[in-house]
């Protein structure tokens, strides 16, 4: 018997990622894979003390903490960001790598959060299938992925009173899309704020995985997913994942199997 796909997912560690991310793993470990999960040493003990995890989500899955020094505590100060992603690229990329090559069953892929560029750096380097996930709309996504346009346009950095100036160098958006719609670090006078930066940094490095996973559907979303498509062809939507979860809890009839066709799919670039 074949073994079954390993997928290894590594959140960006901040719980509104950790938490979608979550939501992944435990729709693949339903579907019959095995999920390692990797997160903080902290968010490793909570999830162990405080919910029962690993009961609910099966055998293939686990919970592999990172080591102790990841950065957590400045996350809510001013270059915060910064020093959390100075952490991960020093203690979480060497480990990643190691922790794969060493692994004793073999990984199928890798899905990484899509601001997580230093993953796709190790699945590059020891030429394993990387896949992004992307804990934000698909209209938020463009919008990031756009903002290159927007600062030739000149119409980044946004000025106080431009908030309702419609941006017109996002397509499929210029007729809807208005300055107030940006995150706040759009806003920052020169734009080399961490967060400004890292954003566009990680969004910009998308197209090099073999797919992108978005927790959103084709109705919602439709004419933004085309463009976004213009630039990550493999892009899929199996979202809403709550929604996915609670239809694989309900049930385990062979009716139920259709809510998986995009998971499964979304696989299939891995063959």
């Amino acid at each position: 018997m074949d073994p079954l796909p390993h997928v290894i997912i590594f959140p960006f560690p901040a719980q509104g990622h950790v938490n979608s991310m979550l939501k992944l793993a435990q729709l693949l470990s339903l579907s019959n894979f095995d999920v390692t999960f990797l997160v903080t040493a902290d968010t490793h003990d909570r999830l162990l003390n405080h919910t029962d995890v690993l009961s609910r989500f099966g055998s293939g899955f686990h919970l592999q903490a990172l080591p102790h020094g990841i950065s957590m505590d400045v996350m809510n100060t001013r270059d915060g960001i910064f020093i959390l992603y100075n952490s991960l690229n020093q203690i979480a990329k060497p480990f990643l790598r190691e922790f794969i090559v060493k692994m004793n069953s073999p990984v199928t892929c890798l899905i990484a959060d899509g601001i997580l560029s230093m993953a796709g750096d190790v699945a590059q380097e020891i030429n394993l299938p990387l896949i992004y996930f992307r804990t934000i709309s698909g209209c938020a996504f463009w919008s990031y992925f756009c903002i290159p346009h927007l600062i030739q346009a000149r119409q980044l950095p946004l000025k106080e009173n431009a908030m309702d100036l419609t941006l017109t160098k996002v397509k499929g958006m210029e007729n809807f899309l208005r300055g107030r719609d940006l995150p706040s670090f759009c806003r920052a006078s020169d734009l080399t704020s961490p967060d400004f930066r890292i954003v566009m940094t990680e969004t910009l490095q998308t197209p090099r995985a073999r797919g992108l996973i978005l927790n959103t559907f084709e109705d919602l979303e439709g004419p933004i997913l085309s463009q976004i498509r213009t630039v990550c062809p493999n892009v899929y939507t199996i979202g809403a994942v709550h929604a996915h979860l609670k239809a694989k809890l309900a049930t385990k009839s062979t009716s139920s199997n259709s809510l998986w066709q995009e998971d499964e799919s979304c696989m299939h670039v891995l063959a």
